[in-house]
């Protein structure tokens, strides 16, 4: 069924301190055991690994916004999202990418991320200022 709006507002508040690149922040909306999978990307065992993997990410870049596109709520605490996210690299280019994550939210905190999206031109892009840069 569709997502009702606490957890589009959720959803919302999540990506907002992803985006201030408030680490304490978006820490806190991950369990202490939780894991994450970026598509064929091996699996992020705990919320510490999964805030290192972010924190360095969001350090190679000017900014991030997310737009959530669609959410659905499902049973045993299952929640599917769609969403594009724009990087604004630290030269000032953009990539956009689509996604779409499959989740288990419990008590407010993700246990589960499975992120399907393809990171490969943010990789690229990523790569090509490290090179102009070096």
């Amino acid at each position: 069924m569709r997502a009702n709006e606490s957890t589009i507002e959720f959803l919302t508040e999540y990506y907002a301190a992803m985006e201030a690149k408030d680490t304490a922040r978006y820490s806190a909306y991950f369990a202490d055991h939780m894991t994450a999978t970026f598509a064929n990307a091996p699996t992020l065992e705990g919320a510490d690994a999964f805030v290192a993997t972010l924190s360095g990410l969001l350090e190679q870049i000017e900014s991030l916004h997310h737009d959530v596109v669609a959410a659905w709520e499902e049973d045993d605490d299952v929640l599917i999202f769609e969403s594009v996210a724009t990087w604004t690299l630290l030269d000032g280019r953009s990539v956009t990418i689509p996604a779409c994550s499959v989740c288990r939210v419990v008590d407010g905190k993700f246990t589960d991320q499975r992120i399907y999206v393809d990171n490969a031109p943010l990789s690229a892009a990523l790569e090509q200022a490290e090179t102009v840069n070096a």
